[in-house]
């Protein structure tokens, strides 16, 4: 994918999530969370990153759920990050921090150099987001800098071709004349949005063949591929590539 149709997908997702960032946050509630697909990767007294953690549901489910651990989040979205920090002010156990880091910028690691590296990075519906399979790579790569040697990278990918409630939210992509098909990759979709508002986001339908292609790109080993959430998740368990070097980014 071209730069431009990148940045234009990337504009569009972002001018969504700071319009619709209260709406948003509404619909993404810790008590609705599901932690089990990824517990058993989880411990106390460990540091833990969640890349693009919204409005920070996953702090609030740890520390209900009894983890004691180091928590960082990190979102584009400095709407989301300001609902974040005020949702899990009053956590106890779950120390937090709260940054405005975007995934999609280069060198958005360099922000987290000062608390690197992490036993566990989460990234929860997030990468399909994110436009162009060099760019989710490179997203990967930076994650891998960060974590341990022998740490864990857990991500979902929202698998809504599943759902027949969620196919009927797919648009033609005539909808965004700026935006030309034949730039698009394969997979690329167009998803409505009505709540509080009309609007649209990019959303990639990512594979477990593209997250074995991802990861061979990145430095990661496949742990385990599995579907989650009434088969509306795809949950991938990877881990540094101990041959492959890190390059530098």
């Amino acid at each position: 994918m071209d730069a431009e149709t990148v940045n234009q997908l990337v504009t569009l997702n972002r001018k969504f999530y700071s319009q619709f960032s209260a709406d948003f946050s509404d619909s993404r509630s810790s008590e609705r969370f599901n932690l089990e697909p990824f517990r058993k990767y989880l411990a106390n007294d460990i540091c833990l990153l969640d890349a693009g953690c919204g409005n920070g549901r996953l702090a609030g489910t740890l520390e209900r759920e009894g983890f004691s651990l180091d928590y960082i989040g990190i979102d584009g979205s400095a709407e989301l990050i300001s609902f974040a920090q005020k949702k899990n002010a009053a956590l106890k156990n779950v120390r937090v921090q709260f940054r405005v880091v975007d995934l999609t910028t280069p060198h958005w690691s360099e922000n987290l150099r000062d608390t690197s590296p992490f036993d566990v990075i989460v990234s929860l519906a997030v990468l399909h987001h994110i436009p162009g399979f060099e760019l989710r790579a490179n997203v990967l790569q930076e994650i891998r800098a960060l974590l341990k040697p022998r740490g864990i990278f857990v991500m979902s990918n929202w698998q809504f071709l599943n759902s027949e409630r969620l196919r009927k939210k797919i648009v033609a992509w005539e909808n965004r004349r700026d935006v030309p098909l034949e730039r698009l990759e394969h997979g690329d979709y167009l998803v409505d949005w009505k709540r509080g508002g009309a609007s649209y986001r990019y959303v990639h339908l990512v594979s477990e063949n593209e997250v074995e292609q991802l990861a061979n790109a990145s430095g990661f080993n496949v742990v385990e591929q599995f579907l989650a959430d009434n088969n509306l998740n795809l949950f991938s368990i990877l881990q540094p590539n101990l041959q492959s070097p890190v390059s530098s980014l």
